[in-house]
């Protein structure tokens, strides 16, 4: 059997999902109120197992499809290229490294400019980033940052106030 793209994808999520488990099974926690039910190690562990259950059925489905088909990989596509700073580099390395920079970014300030300013800012430019080209105007730049305004406001109000998760405030405090 020979392992197509979608596979190898699928073991390295796989292969992370069994990493980030270990890693939320040291997650302390502090639970005042009872000895059973939700606490600070539920939501990741929950992320962590369906993180697992859908690289499983990512494989699953990989591999079902090559044996049907018979074809081994498609055929590979010309590279994108892209104009930075005068010289054409390929897009796909250059845009990861950019979501890399930015979730660096984004953990970087999340204490101290608050999950609130932090999360807009993040959301706002991966959205501008991902946004292919062909799609880009005044009109979407704006609804790009307005719903990643209301979203995070949206995220951060449901854990505060409903789930009574407190998150950094930062600068807004």
């Amino acid at each position: 059997m020979k392992w197509n793209k979608e596979m190898k994808t699928a073991v390295f999520f796989a292969c992370f999902a069994v990493f980030y488990l270990i890693m939320t099974s040291q997650i302390r926690t502090m639970n005042l109120f009872s000895a059973a039910g939700l606490d600070s190690k539920s939501l990741p562990h929950v992320y962590g197992v369906v993180m697992l259950v859908l690289s499983a059925l990512l494989f699953v489905s990989a591999w079902r499809k090559q044996k049907q088909s018979g074809v081994q990989e498609a055929p590979k596509k010309p590279v994108t290229m892209v104009t930075v700073f005068g010289r054409q580099v390929p897009r796909k390395p250059l845009y990861l490294t950019l979501s890399i920079l930015l979730f660096a970014f984004y953990a970087a300030t999340y204490i101290s400019l608050g999950f609130i300013l932090s999360g807009i800012i993040y959301l706002g430019c991966m959205i501008c980033l991902l946004t292919p080209s062909d799609k880009r105007s005044k009109k979407t730049f704006a609804f790009e940052w307005v719903f990643s305004v209301v979203f995070v406001v949206a995220l951060y109000e449901i854990f505060t106030r409903a789930l009574s998760m407190m998150l950094p405030r930062g600068i807004l405090g």
